[in-house]
């Protein structure tokens, strides 16, 4: 009786995604708002909208950003920041296959969260929130072609 009724929420309802393919142009939306290449702290998606935090005032501040629908919403108030940071030209990902590995390891789960997050050097590390259909929680860190590296529950 639970294949069956497992079967059936699965022909009614695709798995979330998030808006992965959108990080982009939200990158270059900022990019062009602010008139030059930026320094991020982090940029993450989620099924709905990008969120990207621009390390400002040689990064020990972050003003964030929304990019819903294909428009940049107005800027936050700065706050107080720290972290590693990186530019736009670090995110080497392929926004086609940077999510297969979850798609393959772990076919009916929500991704409600895709996240680029700076590291050291200016480098990039890449990770997502998973959502099993019984509400448990997963922290995946991917690499650039989409590979599982680490699974940590949440």
């Amino acid at each position: 009786m639970l294949a069956t009724l497992g079967g059936c929420a699965d022909d009614e309802a695709a798995p979330l995604r998030p808006l992965v393919a959108e990080i982009g142009a939200a990158v270059e939306a900022v990019e062009t708002e602010l008139g030059r290449a930026q320094q991020y702290f982090e940029i993450n998606a989620t099924p709905q909208f990008v969120n990207l935090f621009v390390a400002v005032d040689d990064a020990t501040a972050v003003v964030a950003y929304l990019y819903v629908d294909g428009e940049l919403g107005p800027p936050r108030p700065p706050e107080g920041a720290d972290g590693a940071t990186f530019a736009a030209t670090a995110l080497t990902f392929d926004p086609d296959l940077v999510l297969g590995g979850i798609d393959d390891d772990l076919p009916d789960s929500d991704v409600v969260v895709f996240s680029v997050v700076g590291g050291p050097d200016g480098a990039v590390r890449y990770g997502a929130v998973v959502e099993s259909g019984e509400g448990g929680q997963l922290d995946v860190t991917l690499d650039a072609a989409g590979t599982v590296r680490a699974v940590d529950p949440l």
